[in-house]
């Protein structure tokens, strides 16, 4: 799923949440004011997916409760996202909802989920964003290992089995292509184990990688790396 570890309070669930979305490549704002007919409201998350044909707008409220949500709550939000005129309204509850808000909640805009429900819906989105978001930095990559690949500048050689070392390193990066844009694609088998290497290029030891976060964070740490060694390797 998107996230490996739970938050453990609501300033920590409304910031999963923002952050789910943002990666998402939605407008987000954590803890916007907005205007309805009778007032304003802080809303906990607010979102637009200005990418899709007809950029909803999504209104989140975060509960971070020790007890199920009440269908009184479930009203109060349904007026709120009605008056302000969102498309789509989500309670994320850490302990689920009581029958009645289920009820409540039936043929409006309004959906009722815990944080996973919510990533589940949209782990695709999620997937395909992160991989439009870092595919400029497989693409740079891509000269220094496609075969024939390409040659030092200075006309010299290099070490081959050097260069399958690098490589194997950052091959989260290198994986990253074309098909993985596709609607179902990115699909990696887990664990992925890749050696370490120190600026020197010698293994220091090994990283096992075994969840798609910590593969695009990795992916984030060592874009920039991975292109300097390459560089040295290649004496540019």
């Amino acid at each position: 799923m998107i996230f490996d570890t739970e938050p453990q309070n609501w300033t920590e669930l409304q910031d999963y949440v923002g952050q789910m979305f943002n990666e998402c490549g939605f407008e987000t704002e954590i803890s916007k004011v907005v205007e309805l007919v009778r007032g304003k409201k802080e809303i906990d998350v607010y979102t637009q997916d200005t990418k899709s044909e007809y950029k909803p707008t999504i209104l989140v409220e975060c509960k971070f409760w020790n007890k199920p949500i009440s269908q009184e709550t479930i009203h109060s939000f349904r007026t709120v996202v009605a008056d302000f005129g969102a498309n789509v309204g989500f309670i994320v509850s850490k302990n689920g909802f009581q029958k009645g808000s289920y009820e409540a909640a039936q043929k409006t805009n309004i959906k009722l989920v815990s944080l996973k429900e919510l990533e589940y819906e949209y782990y695709s989105k999620w997937k395909q964003a992160m991989v439009e978001k870092y595919m400029p930095f497989a693409d740079r990559l891509f000269p220094y290992w496609d075969y024939p690949g390409k040659m030092p500048e200075d006309g010299g050689t290099i070490n081959f089995e050097l260069q399958q070392l690098i490589s194997a390193a950052y091959t989260p990066i290198r994986r990253i292509g074309p098909t993985d844009q596709m609607r179902d694609g990115f699909k990696r088998n887990y664990p992925m184990k890749l050696p370490v290497l120190d600026d020197d290029f010698n293994q220091v030891g090994e990283l096992e990688i075994n969840t798609d976060r910590q593969y695009f964070d990795f992916v984030e740490e060592n874009k920039d790396r991975a292109f300097e060694q390459f560089k040295k390797l290649y004496r540019e």
